[in-house]
């Protein structure tokens, strides 16, 4: 995801949970490993994240109304081709237009069958209000589901959905997926969702045809679970 971590994650207790390594995280045996990726990661040998045990992965697809991640044009088809079940994120900035951002956001992707849902990674507020963020995301929200016939995934933290966003209790029918870099998702779920479908849980992870650190994540369900969320 982007590099504001520090501003999105501040008042996140966070632990130090090591470079790949699932020691201490409670039931991660049950759950389902992947990554996900920017322009940050580069090139990537994704049979090799394959190989390594990964189920899933997400890639950036657009920033804004303007940006384009220039490594999605590859990373997206690899992912496929490796046998990950893919998604694509966008990177949401409540100062521009909604509607604009999220039709650039579709028109780039083109999700298909079988694909995860589209994700809309919510960790800045543009100067905007608590109020202003959450209309604007609603905007969003509702422009993808008439586009995409889904509500998105909302990738987001505890702090700043309470804080940035005025910790609405209403999730929009959009599943979790949570940043927090801690050993444990105690406390850190915001009340508008009963638990996570996704657990961004380091940002510092080594992976095998990665070079450098990288984002990990865990699926909280099966396989089968995993592939229900998948676009028909």
């Amino acid at each position: 995801m982007a590099i504001t971590r520090r501003q999105f994650l501040a008042a996140t207790p966070v632990v130090a949970v090591g470079a790949g390594a699932v020691t201490g995280l409670a039931q991660s045996g049950s759950w389902l490993k992947g990554i996900d990726v920017s322009k940050w990661q580069a090139t990537i040998a994704w049979p090799g994240v394959k190989n390594a045990g990964n189920i899933f992965a997400f890639c950036k697809a657009t920033d804004g109304d303007t940006g384009d991640d220039p490594y999605f044009t590859t990373n997206w088809p690899a992912m496929k081709s490796a046998g990950l079940l893919r998604g694509a994120y966008h990177y949401g900035r409540p100062a521009k237009d909604a509607v604009a951002q999220a039709d650039q956001f579709v028109k780039r992707v083109k999700p298909s069958r079988g694909d995860l849902p589209l994700v809309l990674d919510l960790e800045n507020t543009g100067g905007k209000t608590k109020a202003q963020v959450w209309n604007w995301t609603q905007a969003f929200v509702n422009r993808i589901k008439a586009k995409v016939g889904r509500p998105p995934i909302i990738y987001t933290g505890f702090y700043f959905w309470r804080d940035s966003v005025g910790n609405p209790n209403n999730n929009l029918g959009c599943p979790l997926w949570l940043a927090a870099y801690s050993a444990s998702t105690s406390g850190l779920v915001p009340p508008a969702w009963g638990a996570w479908k996704f657990w961004q849980y380091t940002d510092k992870g080594t992976v095998a045809g990665v070079t450098g650190p990288v984002d990990r994540d865990y699926f909280n369900g099966s396989l089968a679970q995993l592939r229900s969320l998948t676009l028909p």
